[in-house]
This record gives C-alpha cells, sequence and structure tokens, in this order.
C-alpha cells in the first residue's frame, strides 16, 4: 500500500466543498471520492498521471446489436480522408507536423427508420466528446445523448475521435491539433449532409447543424470561432452557417485564474487541480502564458473573435472551476451580439447531470436543455414542457442547503 505522503487523490477533508453541493447530489459526491480515493489507495490508478487518467475513461465500443437493443438507434462509423483536409493539400506534411491527425473517425447514429424520412429533412447533431483533455472516446456520454435526440428529434448524431492530448509516443503537447480535427469533421460533414450519394446523410439538413460539445469538449467553442474565423476571412468556400451550439460545463480557459478555480481548488471531486493537469498535457509549457491561441483556449477570445456565432446555450455548476470562465465567455458572446441563453445550476458539481440524472436539479438542467433545442428545432413538445413545469416547482420547493 502507497504511504499516506504518496497518495495524490488524499485530501482533508475528503469532501471539503459539501456544503456547496445541492442537498440531491451530497451523497453521490460522497460515495465518489470515496470510491476514487481508495482506487489510488490501492494503487489501482494515480490521479497525477494523465497516462493513469486516460486508461480509465477508456469507454468499451458497444457491439451493433448492443446500440440497437439500449438505444433504439442504428451505428455507423466512417474514416474522413485526409488528403482532403480542410487544412490544404499538403496533408502528408501536415500530418509529420502534427497539425492534424493521420486518421480522423466518425461514430454516426441515426433511428431505424430513417430511410423513411425526406432528403435534407433531419437535424443534425456533431458531439464533441469530454475527458480533461487526455481521456474520452467518441463514446464517452454519446450513445445516451444521441438516443434522446433521436426520440425527440429524428435527428442524426455525429462523435468524432479527435485528437487526444498529449500525442504518443513523444508526449509532445497537441496544442490546435484537436481543434483542427474537429473542424475537419465538422467540415466534412457539412458537405455530406443532404448529398445523394451518401446513404445516410443525405437525409440531414445541413442548415440544421448544432454543435454540441461537453467538459473539454466545450473546447468546441473552438472549432466554432475557426470556422467563424475561417468565414469572415474567405478562407472557408461554401460554409454556411451553423445552427447552433450547446456548451455543457465547458473547459474554455487555460489560465484557471478565477475565483472558481481558487474556491475548488482541492478534494477528491473534479477541481482547478485537475483542469490544470488537462491543459498541460495540452500545452505543455505554454499554459498560462501569453503564447497561447483563441483555437486552443477559448476563453482567450475577445468579441470580435465571436463574430458570427450561432445561438449558444451554455451551462455549468455554481460549484466547480469552471463557473467563471464559462459566464465570461458568455458574455464576450453577448458583447458580439451573439444570442445566449447561460445557466449557473446552483449546488452543482462539474458532471452533476450524468453524475446524478434523477436528482431535481440535473432534471431540471437536462430538460432546459432539451427544452432549448425544441425551440431552437421549431419543434413543439406540450409533454416537455409539462413536465419541465412540474419538476421546476418541485425544485423551487426543496430544502434550501443546511
Amino acid at each position: 500500500m502507497a504511504s499516506l505522503d504518496k497518495i495524490s487523490y488524499l485530501d482533508v477533508p475528503l469532501n471539503p466543498y459539501m456544503a456547496d453541493y445541492d442537498l440531491d447530489l451530497r451523497n453521490y459526491s460522497e460515495c465518489e471520492t470515496r470510491r476514487w480515493y481508495n482506487l489510488e489507495k490501492n494503487q489501482v490508478i494515480k490521479r497525477a498521471d494523465w497516462r493513469s487518467q486516460r486508461k480509465r475513461r477508456i469507454t468499451e465500443t458497444p457491439t451493433d446489436e448492443e446500440v440497437l437493443r439500449e438505444y433504439e438507434l442504428l451505428r455507423d462509423t466512417r474514416r474522413i480522408p485526409r488528403d482532403v483536409s480542410s487544412r490544404g493539400l499538403g496533408h502528408k506534411k501536415l500530418v509529420d507536423d502534427k497539425v492534424i491527425a493521420e486518421d480522423l473517425d466518425v461514430v454516426i447514429t441515426y433511428k431505424t427508420k430513417i430511410q423513411e424520412a425526406e432528403l435534407r429533412a433531419l437535424p443534425c447533431i456533431f458531439y464533441i466528446h469530454g475527458g480533461n483533455r487526455y481521456g474520452g472516446t467518441p463514446y464517452s456520454g454519446f450513445l445516451e445523448r444521441a438516443g434522446v435526440w433521436a426520440a425527440h428529434f429524428d435527428a442524426i448524431a455525429v462523435s468524432v475521435n479527435y485528437r487526444l492530448s498529449p500525442n504518443e509516443p513523444d508526449e509532445s503537447p497537441t496544442g490546435e491539433e484537436p481543434t483542427n480535427d474537429c473542424f475537419d469533421a465538422l467540415t466534412w460533414l457539412y458537405h455530406r449532409l443532404g448529398a445523394d450519394e451518401d446513404s445516410i446523410l443525405k437525409h440531414g439538413d445541413r442548415t440544421k447543424l448544432i454543435v454540441f460539445g461537453t467538459s473539454a469538449g466545450g473546447g468546441s467553442a473552438s472549432t466554432v470561432m475557426k470556422w467563424c474565423h475561417e468565414r469572415r476571412q474567405g478562407l472557408s468556400g461554401t460554409h454556411g452557417d451553423l445552427f447552433g451550439l450547446v456548451l455543457e460545463a465547458p473547459q474554455l480557459d487555460d489560465r484557471c485564474n478565477t475565483h472558481s478555480h481558487d474556491k475548488f481548488k482541492h478534494g477528491n471531486m473534479f477541481t482547478s487541480r485537475d483542469a490544470k493537469q488537462g491543459w498541460k498535457a495540452s500545452l505543455g509549457a505554454r499554459r498560462g502564458t501569453e503564447h497561447v491561441s483563441i483555437f486552443e483556449a477559448p476563453a482567450r477570445a475577445v468579441d470580435i473573435d465571436v463574430k458570427g456565432f450561432p445561438p449558444t446555450y451554455a451551462e455549468v455548476g455554481a460549484a466547480e472551476p469552471f463557473r467563471d470562465e464559462v459566464e465570461n465567455f458568455s458574455n464576450t458572446l453577448r458583447k458580439a451580439k451573439v444570442e445566449v441563453e447561460m445557466n449557473v445550476w446552483e449546488g452543482g458539481f462539474h458532471g452533476f447531470f450524468t453524475a446524478e440524472p434523477n436528482a431535481l436539479v440535473s432534471r431540471l438542467c437536462n430538460l432546459t436543455k432539451l427544452r432549448w433545442l425544441y425551440r431552437r428545432l421549431g419543434v413543439q413538445d406540450n409533454g416537455i414542457d409539462d413536465e419541465y413545469g412540474e419538476v421546476k416547482e418541485a425544485y423551487d420547493a426543496r430544502p434550501k442547503g443546511g
């Protein structure tokens, strides 16, 4: 057994922010912190080691049968040809120089009755997974969300297998590579939607393409920023407007120097210490310096950089380190006249809405997000509105704190 001074998961108190969490989330947070403490104490994982963290975030690839049985979805995987990368024709040098990944895959999910849909009729949601920049797979949190989007909107969902940080095997920082990978995948998808030669994506409507990023995938703001930048510069040819952007507890600022980062610095839930580790894997020694671009850390942007952003929904927990940077980025969008709905969920730690989905605050959070998609896509569902009203009433009537 490791000595106590080498157990990086051990903090005293073990869960120092318990009083900041919503009452419905406290039991989960206590169980989770003790679980991870015991894993590290028994040397199953090591929190300070990105390899260990990447390994624990690996999501097993389900079979087609499991996808159909559990989510009522069909699945396809595609490899995007890098010789037609949006970065230019010299793709081999770009791969050698680590500007883009050599292989770039996407996972596509859709309803079983897609062939009955009209051509170019279905919305499409482009998903970018989380994992603190060094972990996760295209399946991390994807199928659960894709199932919801298909059930409510008949949406085609696409998840990208972008480059993780740091590069292997030389452990070099990735810099803008994840953004470039996501940008290329988004560009490929945009041009395939509605194209007659694609048996699945021909049913998609490129004018209703929404980008959805969670946690580190909320750095998708960088992908959208590059999309808008290249449109302004006339570099992106026939790229059109994106229809929407959802930022779910996004990781945006490599400096990690806000009040919320300072407050939620230690402990055994996701803290500022963890965020800094992810940014270091991505940026190396450049983290926190002036040598970081807006395509690496979206919080570096000013209002001119986000000009042309689509209507955006952003949310974050009040009891997590990303709180202030999400509020700051939302204000940057507003200065650029971008339509923004932004929610800070009282008592929410990072990822609370998936960790404890039955908690009232999680249900309200997820229904609010879903209703934004309903409004954006112009779909009416009185059942969702009624459920939201009932949950909101129960949430407002719940005991506060203590």
